[in-house]
């Protein structure tokens, strides 16, 4: 009789933006739909959106209330100068990991996990796996942190802000569970110190993770002649099942090509970017819809120049699918679902992992990429016509969309974390019996030398 397959119980250690969470929760649906258990532990604000995927979910770490008190009665004495907010920001995520490392082990104990999958971006995870040792996975929405995400010179154009403190401010908080520096480093290998663990450097020895996962396709990155052993490439993780129905004012689509504009949902931008699009495109004969993904209301726009029609969230996939060209920040989620509809692209880059996502498509003829600190209509418009009036970009994005169409990642993913867990138990089961049959051989040997 044929074996019958393990089930898993994955606890999901994932990340609150809904870039990190989007393929995440398409990932543990796919794990789900093969028979596994999956719950995600994480912060209460995004349970509903677990939930409503059919997944289970415990809310761990503590209620921002106290914190937010103690800040804003900071904060309300005096302006905060930037690096006063940067302070801010790292107590902030030290206050969280404090928070995870203390609530998540005996949440999971209790859950009855057996298996963690991390994204990394939730730094505590592989701590939290050596705790409890349990084997663990390590998966990327985008472009590895880990390969590095410094993808344009200095002084570029290509960041934020002009400030010389937000360098400082890359350096502190653009950190991984598998590169991490500065002050967030330090604090956890005080913590792991204290409950008798060796510092983060050694984990990668001690227990380094079963498989590191990217949706990242080899097509899109770099030539690399060394990957690590547990490396994988898999593909976009791009489902309708993932979202959350949207609505959206249907009735206002006139008919004439669109230029899908989105700007993400999670990075603070100035709202004059959304006004130089407009002006951008307001000459030319197409229908511009804008995404402000949930952070800004919709009426702030209402006098944009050509009228476009702006939502506060909007249907992307359905939108994509109806697009001529897409103007983006470079998010990994945007880029990768335009790829799978073949639509090239307009890329400004504002931070993380953008930067390095954006010149990888430019690298492949698939966008223009245009820097935020130097942006302009003109530049907008020059970059539309660009893509309009030159077939390259278009054949381009239609090349990626047939290799990722046939790469299918969400069922290589699993079957790459399926395939390692069930070498990992065969590994188990064999050095269990060697140690077993080492001891019937010492009982035998003593049984046999002593005397009669």
């Amino acid at each position: 009789m044929p074996v019958e397959p393990q089930r898993w119980h994955f606890g999901v250690l994932p990340f609150t933006s809904t870039g990190q969470l989007t393929p995440l929760i398409l990932l543990a649906q796919n794990l789900r739909d093969r028979g596994h258990s999956v719950t995600f532990f994480e912060k209460r604000k995004i349970e509903d959106r677990v939930r409503q995927a059919g997944l289970e979910f415990c809310a761990i770490g503590e209620s921002e209330a106290s914190f937010k008190n103690n800040e804003n009665r900071v904060t309300n004495a005096e302006p905060q100068s930037e690096f006063s907010k940067l302070a801010v920001n790292l107590r902030r995520i030290l206050h969280d990991l404090d928070a995870y490392l203390r609530s998540s082990p005996a949440a999971l104990m209790r859950a009855g996990v057996n298996v963690l999958l991390i994204n990394e971006i939730a730094l505590t995870g592989p701590t939290i796996a050596q705790l409890l040792q349990l084997p663990y996975f390590i998966y990327s929405t985008s472009v590895p942190h880990n390969f590095g995400w410094k993808a344009f010179p200095p002084f570029s154009g290509y960041r934020y802000s002009s400030s010389c403190l937000s360098w400082l401010q890359v350096a502190v908080f653009e950190v991984s569970a598998l590169r991490m520096q500065g002050p967030i480093r330090k604090w956890l290998d005080a913590y792991r110190r204290r409950v008798g663990l060796g510092p983060v450097r050694e984990l990668p020895l001690v227990l380094p993770p079963l498989a590191q996962i990217t949706q990242l396709p080899a097509c899109l990155d770099f030539p690399r002649t060394r990957l690590p052993e547990n490396f994988h490439y898999t593909g976009p993780f791009v489902n309708r099942a993932g979202r959350p129905a949207v609505a959206f004012p249907w009735h206002r689509i006139d008919g004439r090509p669109l230029i899908y504009a989105s700007l993400g949902t999670t990075r603070n931008i100035r709202t004059a970017v959304f006004r130089l699009i407009a002006e951008a495109c307001r000459d030319i004969d197409m229908q511009l819809v804008i995404s402000l993904g949930g952070r800004f209301d919709p009426e702030m726009f209402t006098d944009l120049p050509g009228d476009p029609l702006v939502a506060g969230y909007a249907p992307q996939l359905e939108l994509l699918k109806r697009a001529r060209i897409v103007i983006t920040h470079g998010g990994s989620n945007t880029v990768f679902e335009s790829l799978m509809e073949g639509k090239p692209m307009i890329a400004i880059p504002l931070a993380l992992d953008q930067p390095a996502v954006a010149v990888r498509l430019a690298r492949l003829g698939i966008a223009e990429v245009l820097p935020v600190m130097r942006l302009s209509s003109r530049t907008i418009r020059t970059a539309v016509t660009k893509l309009l009036h030159e077939p390259r970009y278009r054949e381009a994005a239609l090349k990626m969309q047939t290799k990722l169409r046939s790469l299918q990642g969400l069922e290589r993913a699993v079957d790459v974390i399926e395939r390692a867990l069930e070498m990992q138990t065969s590994l188990r089961v064999a050095s269990n019996s060697d140690s077993r049959l080492a001891g019937i051989r010492k009982r035998d040997a003593v049984r046999l030398s002593a005397p009669r």
